[in-house]
This record gives C-alpha cells, structure tokens and sequence, in this order.
C-alpha cells in the first residue's frame, strides 16, 4: 500500500495495514552496548582503581584498607561501581542474627573520613574485602569495565526510544535537504513560535517535539512524535491517547500546523483497541515499514 492509499483509506483498515506492517525489532547493533559511556564511566575512576589494586591479595586487608583510606579518603568514591552501583548515596537495612534491623545512609560522594569506621564495616559487611582479598584476578580497571558493560544494559529499554528518534532524524535530515525544508529536533513550542512565528498548541509546556519541519514557503509546521514498544504495558494505552488528544489540540490552531505520530513494535498488539481509537482522530500514524517507503517524505512534499 502506498502513502496516497494509505492516508485516504479508513481508520480501520489503516489500523489492520499499520499492524500488519509492524516490526520485530529496532535493535541496532548500537543498541546493546553504548560503549562510549561504558569507556567514560571507567576512565572518570582509573586512577583511583588502579590505586585501590593494592588491596588485592592483601592477607590483613582491613586494616591495610583503613591506613590506604586515612591517606586518600577520596579512593572511597569507587566503592559504588565495584559493588555495580549508580547511586552514589546509599540507604542500607542492617539485620543481626535476631532480625533486629538498623537503617542507615552511607555517602560516598561526599566522603567523611570522620566516620571511617562506617565505610568500612560497609565494604566487610557487603563482602567487598572478601572479594578483594580473593575474587580479583585481573586490574580493577578491567573489572569495572565489565561491570560498566553489565549495567549499561539497564538502560536499553530507554534507548529504544533514542534509536527511533535517531532513524526518524536521519530520515528528516535527507528529506529536508531534497526539499530544502528547515527541521530542529527535540522543539519546543515557545522554540518554533521565537523562531519560525508559528503557534504550536500543546499540552504541557515543557513538551519537546521529537522532530519539527518547517517551509517557510507555505509557512507550514509539521511536528511529529515517535516511540518503540516491543513489549505490551498500561503505558501504550496512556500513550494512544495522550497523542489523540495532542493532535486534535494541535488541529485547533491558527496556524498550518500537522501532527505525525511514528511508533512501532510487537507491543502493540497488546493495546489494539486504544490505538485503534487513535486511529479515528490521527490521520498521520507510520511506523518504520512505511518510513522506509517514504511515507513522511510524501507527507510533507
């Protein structure tokens, strides 16, 4: 089905062609491991780590470990990322052996040589000294690097959207400079009204448009929004009809302004039926089978 067929059909069997259509992945080879931040995060505490090597293999590490820290408190930093932490403040339950629990916080962002003997019953209690004195067998550089690759795979579900938002740019990009449009990604309203003299109706102030495009020549905006499911979850049905309500909004302007809305994944067919009353207001609903036919090129040519 090409564009033309596609946008004049009705709601219904434009929702069985997008679903029919969807993918089964956007997973770049990118996606798995952004090892740019894997090598950043390491490097920011190599100095430290390669200081706190010391402690390897040490028989007395405890008290070798409290003489290393009385000299440089600040190599306590790296404990978090050696127990495959983000937070860098962390709240901590304590039980003994009658279940008697004790709650406390421990900061290792602000260190506080004063309370030493805190940062150390910690590292015993969480068997880091253990590991120290006998689990290392290579730098702890290295080690931090995999433990740096383990938890960069947290944040993958986040970078899904990042990968739609970087194909949809890609794809903008080209278009833009065959038509000679002008496009700003992450747009605000207040952005395009200082900018391009066109009122954007939207929702929320603080909304940032994935992707907006402009010819001057007929004055005219098209802001579009995208986003990747591949598992099903009440957020598709929030979203559906968030972006139905943003889009008959965005009708109500005085300016020419046109909303598109690129999503995808097998997610989908968990939430048929909120999208499907998307489908009744949303005219512009792609996903990347069509992106890759063209379809946002022929919508605003």
């Amino acid at each position: 089905m090409d564009f033309k067929e596609y946008i004049n059909d009705e709601p219904k069997e434009r929702l069985d062609y997008f679903m029919e259509t969807l993918s089964t992945t956007n997973r770049t080879p990118e996606y798995y491991v952004n090892w740019e931040k894997v090598n950043r995060n390491t490097e920011k505490y190599e100095l430290e780590l390669t200081t706190m090597g010391y402690l390897i293999g040490k028989d007395n590490i405890i008290e070798e470990a409290r003489e290393l820290f009385k000299k440089q408190p600040e190599l306590l930093k790296t404990v978090p990322i050696l127990i495959a932490a983000r937070d860098r403040k962390l709240d901590v339950l304590l039980l003994d052996d009658n279940d008697n629990m004790e709650f406390y916080d421990i900061d290792f962002k602000n260190i506080d040589i004063g309370n030493l003997e805190v940062y150390i019953e910690f590292m015993e209690n969480s068997g880091l000294f253990d590991f120290l004195q006998n689990g290392v067998h290579k730098s702890l550089v290295d080690f931090v690097y995999g433990v740096e690759t383990g938890l960069d795979s947290n944040g993958r579900k986040n970078r899904s959207g990042k990968v739609m938002e970087d194909i949809l740019e890609r794809n903008v990009a080209k278009m833009c400079e065959r038509l000679n449009y002008k496009y700003k990604d992450q747009a605000s309203a207040k952005w395009m009204h200082d900018t391009w003299g066109v009122h954007v109706p939207v929702d929320k102030s603080e909304r940032r448009f994935d992707m907006a495009i402009y010819d001057d020549e007929r004055d005219k905006v098209y802001v579009i929004e995208t986003n990747y499911y591949g598992g099903g979850g009440s957020k598709l049905k929030s979203v559906s009809g968030e972006f139905r309500s943003l889009n008959n909004l965005i009708n109500s302007s005085e300016h020419d302004v046109t909303f598109a809305w690129v999503t995808d994944g097998q997610g989908w067919h968990t939430a048929k039926i909120p999208l499907s009353e998307a489908f009744q207001d949303i005219k512009n609903i792609f996903n990347l089978s069509m992106l890759r036919k063209d379809y946002i090129y022929d919508l605003i040519k």
